[in-house]
């Protein structure tokens, strides 16, 4: 009798310890649920107005030969199909360039796409060592936190454009 309750415990013990975290994490509902990694957004989201800045590092992008995809994307036209994830930053107090981000950010494929807020500061300082994937600034805070002197335009594609919107 001692022995079957003392088994039930530490069976009920292991059960909390590795079961609850297990369940909290989502993981098991990721795994049973139905979601397609590759499917696109539900909804689109329309380009804010006004003007924006984009850049691409051509080093992180170069050897996968997604450059051109990217930059077509960027400017207005379609990726197509690209196995590539890329992360895309935006200052913090930009939220234009966070609107425009979200914009792309819907057109692509879920999880493709990732969008990062940092500071202005510390990303414009990465902008110019080449820590970063894709920036998409609004054009005020471009000419703001440098513009053009900061950035390495052999590393750097630079796609400038305006709103689609009339």
């Amino acid at each position: 009798m001692d022995f079957s309750r003392h088994t039930a415990a530490v069976i009920l013990a292991l059960l909390l310890l590795v079961g609850v975290p297990v369940f909290k994490t989502g993981y098991i509902q990721g795994k049973l649920s139905d979601t397609d990694a590759v499917s696109s957004a539900t909804e689109i989201i329309e380009q804010p107005s006004g003007e924006y800045v984009v850049l691409i590092n051509r080093d992180r992008h170069a050897d996968s030969g997604n450059l051109k995809a990217w930059e077509s994307f960027f400017s207005g036209g379609d990726i197509g199909v690209v196995f590539e994830d890329i992360s895309c930053v935006v200052a913090d107090s930009d939220a234009p360039g966070f609107e425009m981000a979200k914009s792309f950010q819907s057109r692509l494929p879920e999880n493709q796409m990732t969008i990062r807020l940092e500071d202005p500061i510390l990303m414009r300082s990465k902008a110019d060592h080449g820590l970063y994937d894709v920036m998409i600034l609004s054009k005020e805070m471009y000419e703001a936190t440098g513009g053009d002197r900061t950035v390495n335009t052999g590393r750097d594609c630079i796609i400038k454009s305006g709103s689609k919107k009339p």
